[in-house]
């Protein structure tokens, strides 16, 4: 085996390392290849080809235009969840039918600081930093909801490097031990101001959308996540359960 053999063995170990241990999260945008290059001190067509090895294998996919990214996990089916303070609360549980592609689209993100409203949410002063994540939540491309995501910046450092349109948020928030695993629920139906009603596509007839508060705490009750989620009622099906007394 040739020296360039040898490490191409160990530079794809390393990068499969990486996106199973979700140093590299699905979705992510890798580094070019000239990057890699350079930080192995090795030839750019040595990491093509490694790359070429890990697309064929299923770990990473190359976007014309884009760069290579982290390869998703197969998503053609969607379970149907049902809200429960014990239950992942994630959007897709959300979904009604199975066969949907799920996506985002940002609407924005940014810090937040002295928002009252906010910090008292998620327990915070209002001198603490908040992260806040607003995205459109699509389904075959179609709008199904809208979701007004907020996390203390104490517990997600890096957060602002991250793109998710492309990454899901709760796979950023496992990477960092911090992942919602317990929650508190409301849902109202509202009805939909102009805004909404253009950014989810609503019918000129339908006025009225499922409006869902989640706050989310860790597995060792540390409050991670405040999100307002308004969804379709035409698109999206919610269903409570509650334990047997």
């Amino acid at each position: 085996m040739s020296n360039d053999d040898v490490l191409a063995a160990q530079i794809k170990s390393s990068i499969i390392t990486k996106i199973k241990t979700q140093e590299y999260l699905p979705g992510e945008l890798l580094p070019s290849e000239r990057d890699f290059a350079t930080m192995y001190s090795v030839s750019r067509y040595l990491i093509h080809d490694i790359f070429d090895e890990l697309i064929s294998q299923h770990y990473l996919i190359r976007v014309h235009g884009k760069g290579t990214f982290v390869r998703k996990p197969e998503q053609n089916r969607v379970a149907l969840g049902v809200l429960n303070e014990s239950k992942n609360a994630s959007f897709t549980s959300l979904v009604r039918n199975f066969g949907i592609e799920i996506s985002n689209k940002c609407l924005g993100t940014g810090i937040i600081k002295n928002r009252k409203y906010f910090a008292d949410k998620l327990g915070l002063s209002e001198e603490d930093e908040i992260y806040g994540i607003h995205r459109i939540r699509l389904g075959n491309k179609e709008p199904l909801a809208i979701e007004f995501t907020y996390v203390p910046i104490h517990f997600f450092s890096d957060i602002d490097n991250y793109n998710f349109e492309h990454i899901s948020l709760y796979d950023y928030m496992k990477s960092k031990n911090h992942l919602p695993v317990k929650f508190n629920e409301t849902m109202v139906m509202v009805e939909a101001g102009e805004k909404l009603q253009k950014h989810l596509h609503l019918p000129s007839a339908t006025s009225i959308v499922n409006y869902i508060e989640f706050i989310g705490y860790d597995e060792n009750g540390n409050l991670v996540e405040y999100t307002e989620s308004y969804s379709r009622p035409d698109k999206l099906e919610v269903r409570f359960v509650t334990n047997d007394i």
